[in-house]
């Protein structure tokens, strides 16, 4: 799966252009902390408010996937959610992750970093909060991100302590 695909940088723009708040967790997540692996599906943690689902719906009407009035109010839940994109791509979306049940979305979004994809932010969940994230899951393609992972993560606190 390409982040630089044309469809998946649509769908970037227009959350950005309606200022949709979402994170980008999972394998996508996973790829742009520099661990690359494959993944089948985009998965996003959303904010869920009345105000975030319309923009949501916004941005499916924008790009083609239609006007879906139950976006509003069905509940999202992380792997029964997927919205199929015109290609073969999945959309994953989720107002919750296990274990960040008691980090809640606003304070991920607030650590999450900022990714430029073709100059278009695309926010990612943390390094610790994906972390914390996978270890909860612990399925096996988590548990191998894990090990690259903490790996990646100890070079960044030694970059980190280089620079002060």
């Amino acid at each position: 799966m390409n982040v630089f695909d044309d469809e998946i940088l649509n769908l970037w723009k227009s959350f950005h252009k309606y200022e949709v708040r979402y994170i980008l967790v999972g394998g996508f997540a996973v790829n742009f902390h520099q661990y690359w692996r494959a993944t089948n599906d985009i998965d996003l943690f959303v904010d869920d408010t009345l105000e975030n689902r319309k923009k949501i719906r916004q941005v499916f009407n924008e790009i083609g996937l239609g006007d879906f009035e139950p976006i509003e109010r069905v509940q999202f839940v992380a792997g029964w959610t997927d919205f199929r994109l015109n290609s073969v791509f999945r959309l994953d979306m989720m107002t919750s992750m296990k274990g960040l049940e008691n980090i809640g979305f606003d304070d991920c979004f607030n650590a999450a970093i900022v990714q430029q994809v073709h100059d278009v932010p695309v926010r990612v969940l943390h390094i610790n909060h994906l972390l914390t994230n996978k270890k909860a899951v612990n399925i096996p393609k988590d548990q191998i991100d894990v090990i690259e992972l903490e790996k990646i993560r100890q070079i960044l606190e030694e970059t980190q302590k280089k620079q002060d």
